[in-house]
């Protein structure tokens, strides 16, 4: 976890500096794990963000926070008795722990001063946030309760406030050298990183690497290493300034952040720095929520549209046995005019008779019913043909349409790939309520939410690309007759509109818009993509197709590398 006890230590410092003297004017739920307080103080408003989610755990001062829960919970009621308009005193980190305190003198029922300490206990799936009486540092009420079978700690409230179980570390602070050094005397083989997370408290496997990495010594043992080199890397993380920072790799994802510079990741990855840990906290984590936001939408709508794709695959499969089933209609012709032109040999009561098959000049076996006449057993062939042959001509055309059902649906599931914000995934729930996949929650025809890309290109002409197909129709059926068209071949894509204003644009506009209309498909980053274009008065949407379903004439393909080109 990035929030080691080294983070808490300096998170704390940040925080007094600013919340000292400060009132708590109000306690807000802002989620099921998390509490936010509105302080005043030194002429500045402050919103304290507290949340223990396991996942997400921080304390930090945010300039915004989320929406107040309309239902407060009880412990957030609880804050609201002991601490509102109560003023900060202190904020501290127990040395050793990743957890943050802050003290508040408040008022009682009957209006005397007293002492309220928050305990917000920054520890993964172990958080927890508690308020106790610091005069007998009895616990008041907590965000999560144990009971007393419980074998790790007991949180009670009534209880005296009992820290988490201390490990057998060393606590880093104030060593000297010699100390350091003869520490090291009895780990020598030991990796150097492995070493500082397994001896000392408050260190993190990410600070552990960042420490050995800095002494040049990471992967080597203790007894390798440059020792010295490692104690100052070890008293300038433990004891030196703050430089708040998040690393974020080639695709732009985040994968770690701290109270210091990483330097251990390659250039490959992306370092930004931040003006202080609450900032640090604030910034990481709502990216990190909007990317949870989407992943969770993500992958709703992906799981919707994979059950759409393998019960459509299913059908698909069943009409095109259908289908091969209809091939049997020949044979049954073929028997029924063997019959007409044997008649004179055969007689009702007769099971079987092997005929000329004058198409062939091959004899056939024929199957008769004994119950019925000659000319009746050929009747019910041509009847067995006629159905089958009516039969092929629906089932041609139900599998055509699920096909093109199929192509809609991948269609629809590029989309949903490329989607990145809450209006573009509220979007795609729309074409599918309008498609007839998702039940329709409201009434009447709801607007987009999200709006097209939009590009200059060569010339100065305006290019706008579609982010699902209800936008791809509005677009491509809005656009002037001489405007120009632009689809990624024979894959699922947005439609990409060059609005040309009656003119002809350049070559490289030409081949621009192409590049944006490949990079906008499911073949993004592919080398040598086809794309086909034309004029509008050329595409056509046939009645009844499916959104974002057309078709087209008199067009041209340009071949480019589905790539973001410079504009």
């Amino acid at each position: 976890m990035a929030i080691d006890g080294l983070f808490c230590h300096h998170l704390a410092k940040e925080l007094k500096n600013a919340l000292i003297g400060a009132k708590i004017e109000k306690i807000n739920q802002t989620g099921d794990e998390e509490i936010t307080l509105k302080l005043y103080g030194g002429g500045q408003k402050y919103n304290l963000l507290l949340s223990a989610s396991r996942k997400n755990a921080r304390a930090c001062l945010c300039d915004e926070v989320p929406p107040q829960n309309p239902i407060p919970t009880s412990f957030c009621m609880l804050m609201r008795k002991h601490l509102q308009n109560g003023r900060v005193t202190d904020v501290f980190a127990p040395k050793g722990e990743r957890i943050v305190c802050i003290d508040v003198e408040s008022k009682d029922e009957l209006g005397y001063p007293c002492h309220r300490r928050i305990y917000a206990e920054l520890m993964g799936k172990y958080s927890n946030l508690l308020i106790s009486d610091t005069d007998k540092d009895r616990v008041l009420g907590a965000l999560f309760l144990t009971d007393l079978t419980f074998s790790a700690r007991t949180i009670l409230v009534g209880l005296p406030y009992e820290a988490p179980p201390k490990q057998d570390k060393l606590l880093p602070y104030g060593l000297s050298e010699a100390e350091f050094l003869a520490v090291c005397e009895n780990n020598l083989t030991r990796e150097c990183g492995d070493f500082l997370l397994k001896t000392f408290a408050c260190f993190s496997p990410l600070i552990a690497r960042e420490a050995a990495f800095r002494a040049d010594c990471l992967g080597k043992t203790v007894e390798d290493a440059d020792k010295k080199a490692l104690y100052r890397q070890f008293l300038q993380l433990t004891e030196g300034e703050t430089a708040p920072c998040v690393v974020s790799d080639e695709k732009g994802e985040q994968i770690a952040f701290s109270f210091t510079e990483l330097r251990q990741y390659g250039a490959d990855c992306k370092l930004e720095k931040a003006d202080g840990l609450s900032a640090l906290l604030c910034a990481y984590f709502e990216e990190k929520g909007k990317k949870e936001k989407h992943d969770r939408h993500s992958s709703d709508l992906l799981k919707l549209i994979s059950n759409l794709r393998e019960r459509v695959k299913k059908k698909a499969a069943l009409q095109s046995q259908s289908l091969k089933e209809c091939e049997k209609k020949d044979e049954y012709k073929r028997k029924g005019d063997a019959i007409i032109a044997s008649i004179y040999m055969l007689k009702q009561g007769m099971e079987g008779a092997r005929l000329m098959d004058y198409e062939t000049g091959e004899e056939i076996e024929v199957a008769l019913d004994k119950r019925k006449s000659p000319a009746n057993n050929a009747k019910a062939y041509y009847k067995k043909y006629t159905k089958l042959k009516n039969a092929e001509v629906a089932m041609t055309d139900q599998l055509e349409k699920t096909e093109k059902e199929l192509v809609y649906i991948e269609s629809v599931a590029d989309a949903v790939k490329r989607a990145e914000s809450d209006g573009e995934f509220d979007d795609l729930r729309q074409e599918l309520e309008k498609a007839g996949y998702i039940r329709s929650k409201g009434k009447g025809k709801a607007k987009l939410k999200a709006k097209p890309f939009s590009y200059t290109v060569d010339g100065g002409y305006t290019l706008r690309v579609g982010k699902n197909n209800l936008q791809n129709d509005e677009l491509t059926f809005s656009a002037d007759k001489g405007d120009i068209w632009f689809h990624v071949k024979n894959a699922p894509g947005s439609h990409a509109i060059l609005y040309a204003n009656g003119e002809e644009p350049s070559a490289l506009a030409y081949t621009q818009a192409a590049q944006l209309a490949a990079y906008h498909s499911s073949v993004s980053g592919s080398p040598s993509v086809a794309v086909d274009y034309a004029r509008i008065r050329f595409v056509k949407k046939p009645s009844g197709a499916a959104p974002g379903f057309v078709n087209y004439t008199h067009y041209y393909t340009a071949y480019v590398d589905a790539v973001m080109p410079k504009l």
